[in-house]
């Protein structure tokens, strides 16, 4: 009796899924963090610059002669009422004389040896953005307003004020349009239908996001041989950036992973 051989079926064992990195995804990513991360600790110190210069410009108008204490504190009612000045101190020729002294004291010491009466009262103002980016035609109106003051400024501080600020702001807005545009790429690539299947969305997140955590982890190898790395964490970067670096990066990643065009 013959024993009929049945033919097995084909059946294809099943593909085991295999995490995957995506290394053309991880690369192209880890260069736009690169990228993101050098403009956003730019854009850090850059308005860490911005606002030491123009918290420490003043304008100083001396009072030469002899005024008294009451015509004193009028002016400085008067200045202190002025929309584009933020504050007004007043310093009598001892209180100048002390602040010179703690400041440099052999220069205090020679104003002595000038006179005491040499040594007259000012007022200490500080200015808003917008005075300081016209800080010549205010100061002339300051002079024709108060004639019996003598205004004492630094132009060129002014003018550095001026164009760091220009350039804090128009990297932030730079900035901000990458970041839109970034945006608007991602939600064309989620929108366009696609009748293929796509695979590894969850790969490319995990991929993008250890992309974030690599050009992190570049920056701080790069600093460490200076020894700053400590005091760089908090002047150049901030825990809120590099969070939202790693799941902007992720979503790249994710969005990239269903473009599969690289």
């Amino acid at each position: 009796m013959k024993k009929e051989i049945t033919p097995a079926k084909n059946s294809a064992p099943a593909e085991k899924h295999i995490f995957r990195l995506h290394r053309r995804l991880f690369l192209l990513v880890f260069a736009i963090m690169v990228l993101w991360q050098s403009a956003l600790f730019i854009d850090m110190r850059l308005q860490g610059y911005y606002q030491a210069l123009h918290d420490t410009f003043k304008v100083i108008l001396t009072v030469p002669g002899k005024t008294s204490n009451e015509k004193l504190a009028q002016m400085g009612e008067t200045l202190n009422q002025k929309e584009d000045i933020l504050s007004v101190q007043l310093f009598s020729p001892q209180d100048g004389l002390e602040t010179v002294r703690q400041q440099n004291s052999q220069l205090a010491d020679s104003l002595l040896l000038m006179g005491k009466n040499k040594m007259p009262a000012y007022f200490e103002l500080r200015l808003s953005e917008q005075a300081i980016n016209n800080i010549r035609p205010f100061i002339d109106n300051i002079a024709s307003e108060y004639e019996t003051v003598v205004p004492h400024y630094n132009a060129q501080h002014a003018q550095l004020v001026f164009y760091t600020g220009v350039c804090a702001k128009l990297l932030r807005l730079a900035l901000l349009i990458a970041g839109i545009l970034f945006l608007a790429f991602m939600f064309l690539v989620e929108a366009y239908p696609s009748v293929q299947s796509r695979s590894h969305s969850l790969e490319g997140a995990i991929s993008g996001m250890l992309a974030a955590l690599g050009a992190c982890a570049l920056f701080a190898v790069l600093i460490y041989p200076t020894g700053l790395l400590n005091q760089a964490v908090a002047q150049f970067t901030t825990w809120g950036r590099q969070i939202l670096l790693v799941i902007f990066s992720g979503l790249l990643g994710w969005t990239l992973s269903k473009w599969q065009k690289f």
